[in-house]
């Protein structure tokens, strides 16, 4: 058990939030680990004040984190403190996660009143669809995880190449050719199945 005069050797022993940025912008890892460490709580505070959802506070505390990871050059310290930074990145994200929730919430209920008001021809279309979004989903379970992973983060969760890049910590090349591969494959899987089918 650490006494108290240990905790704030160590304390002492940590570089200021200024020093933990440049050796984020050094590509020091362990920098990055102290920073979350300090800002965390307050982040995930922060984010789930504003998105009153645990999972989608915990993806856009991670978010923030990847981007000071990313952008460490954007901090400038005459605009504020490292945690003002942090927050303020925090809660961007969590504006943007709740924006695009609550599209999808609408294009949802959009399409099941556009359902209960349709007519014979556009419940067969609506069907004809269903089956369709059924027989891609199908299809997906082929693909390589990989792929697959990458084409669910772009095409069922909105993301774009950028942001499937960040959340999978890859190159932004190498998500752009997982996505192009797996959609040439899916097309492939979608093809033989309506020849077959």
């Amino acid at each position: 058990m650490r006494t108290k005069t240990g905790k704030l050797k160590k304390r002492l022993e940590e570089p200021d939030d200024a020093g933990l940025l440049e050796g984020i912008l050094n590509g020091d890892q362990a920098c990055l680990s102290v920073f979350y460490d300090r800002y965390a709580g307050s982040a995930f505070g922060l984010a789930w004040k504003i998105c009153n959802n645990r999972a989608i506070a915990e993806d856009v505390v991670q978010e923030a984190f990847m981007a000071v990871w990313q952008r460490p050059s954007s901090f400038d310290s005459s605009r504020g403190s490292a945690g003002s930074f942090l927050l303020g990145i925090v809660h961007h994200k969590a504006v943007d996660a709740i924006r695009k929730e609550e599209s999808v919430r609408r294009r949802e209920e959009n399409f099941t009143s556009d359902l209960s008001d349709a007519s014979g021809d556009e419940v067969v279309e609506a069907a004809w669809l269903a089956l369709r979004r059924q027989s891609v989903l199908k299809a997906l379970q082929q693909l390589s995880d990989v792929q697959r992973e990458a084409l669910e983060l772009a095409y069922l969760h909105g993301l774009t190449y950028s942001e499937v890049a960040a959340r999978l910590r890859i190159p932004l090349g190498t998500a752009k050719t997982r996505m192009r591969d797996g959609l040439i494959r899916l097309r492939g899987i979608l093809d033989e199945s309506a020849v077959n089918g």
